[in-house]
């Protein structure tokens, strides 16, 4: 009995894979395109058969853990895979292969976004990607080669529920007075308190050991718009993977991303002060509900200067992320064109070398950490806002009482 599902098409039993703009299975050599309910049914009972059959024990020595072995049921040559792979390419005779087996039970996805974006489009996408990185260096362009570009359905838990928390903050209401060479600055300080929680629907933790998960968080946000009953029959043409990563394991991800979210919700909540500093906040994650999806991503590696650098497109949105070598004479001549520019003006402005060389530190800092951050965006996502549900945040309860008033004041000098 089989142990896995190759998907060929009805008329010339060549290899169905998913097709991306067409939202349909095509055959790679009719060209006959097939509604996903229709192969669904056609494949029920092989299916069934496959997802039943039980895997020959391998001798695989020190692999063994990880290891599994399928014989391909259109050529009968052996696949050797990892156990968490769940959908793969026969490397003999090409058939997209799907083993079942994987989604029996408590591992069968609820859900599936589709794959909207094809190969060609991702390499489109990636050189797009280098254009106006204004650090990249000029060799990177030219010899840097995709190695490896994979279509890839990656495991996603999907944590839904609720923040609920507070803050307590001292916001300021500011009054200047200009009284001869002296400015006097008065500030009202009021307590403000805001409590309130949020609700999130999906938020997704990838569930694959394999995955950084910084990349994974950078290509969000995915639009459940176009959110499916999972079903196999989306996977022949693709890679998948089944989670290894446990829901238990995912949840301080899911909970941290809910918890920023709320403090800064109730923070920007407070409105009407001149300034506000948070002096206190806690918030508390309760999941109501955790799901289990799987979500479509491009990964293209490429190599250049012997070092890899990996790319990941969302295969839905067509977002590209991947942090980029930085050319350090780009950089260094950016930091000297933005500093003495930045010097001789802030000189005429404020007649001060003092005050106009730290105005032009602060600058070129916050111009140097801009660009380092646009070849660098990997990073790991600290808010869930896309996935805040409802009317956003609910507020029950908010108060403001004055507390004191403070005096400063501030001497200018006449210029001479």
């Amino acid at each position: 009995m089989p142990d896995n599902t190759a998907y060929q098409c009805p008329n010339c039993t060549g290899p169905l894979h998913f097709n991306a703009k067409v939202g349909k299975l095509t055959c790679d050599y009719c060209l006959s395109e097939f509604e996903t309910e229709e192969i669904k049914k056609m494949y029920a009972g092989k299916n069934a058969e496959a997802a039943a059959a039980e895997n020959a024990e391998r001798e695989w020595g020190d692999d063994a853990g990880r290891m599994s072995a399928y014989s391909c049921s259109t050529c009968g040559a052996e696949l050797i895979c990892e156990k968490e792979t769940a959908a793969t390419s026969c490397p003999y005779c090409g058939n997209p292969t799907i083993i079942p087996g994987q989604f029996k039970g408590t591992d069968k996805p609820d859900y599936c976004i589709p794959f909207r974006h094809e190969k060609k489009e991702a390499v489109k996408a990636l050189s797009n990607y280098y254009k106006g990185k204004l650090l990249l260096p000029k060799s990177f362009v030219s010899d840097n080669h995709i190695n490896e570009i994979q279509g890839v359905y990656i495991p996603f838990w999907l944590f839904s529920g609720t923040s609920e928390g507070s803050g307590v903050y001292d916001a300021i209401r500011e009054s200047r007075l200009r009284s001869g060479d002296n400015e006097i600055i008065t500030e009202k300080h009021y307590e403000v308190v805001r409590e309130g929680h949020l609700s999130f629907d999906k938020i997704p933790v990838d569930a694959s050991v394999k995955m950084d998960d910084a990349l994974m968080d950078s290509i969000e946000p995915y639009d459940y718009a176009d959110l499916k009953t999972f079903e196999m029959e989306y996977l022949p043409g693709f890679l998948a993977n089944k989670y290894d990563v446990s829901k238990n394991d995912s949840i301080p991800r899911a909970r941290d991303r809910a918890n920023k979210s709320l403090e800064t919700a109730l923070r920007n909540s407070v409105t009407g002060f001149d300034s506000v500093h948070t002096k206190s906040h806690a918030e508390n994650f309760t999941g109501t509900d955790i799901e289990y999806g799987l979500f479509p991503v491009w990964l293209l590696n490429t190599r250049w200067d012997n070092k890899d650098f990996m790319f990941a497109m969302n295969g839905q949105t067509g977002k590209m992320i991947g942090n980029l070598p930085i050319s350090t004479g780009k950089f260094i001549a950016w930091i000297i064109g933005v500093f003495l520019p930045a010097i001789i003006l802030l000189k005429l402005i404020l007649d001060s070398f003092f005050s106009a060389f730290i105005g032009a530190a602060i600058i070129t800092v916050l111009v140097a950490i801009a660009l380092y951050k646009s070849m660098k965006p990997v990073a790991i996502a600290s808010s869930a806002a896309s996935y805040v549900a409802g009317q956003g945040l609910e507020l029950t309860a908010k108060s403001e009482r004055y507390t004191h008033t403070t005096e400063r004041v501030i001497h200018h000098e006449k210029k001479k």
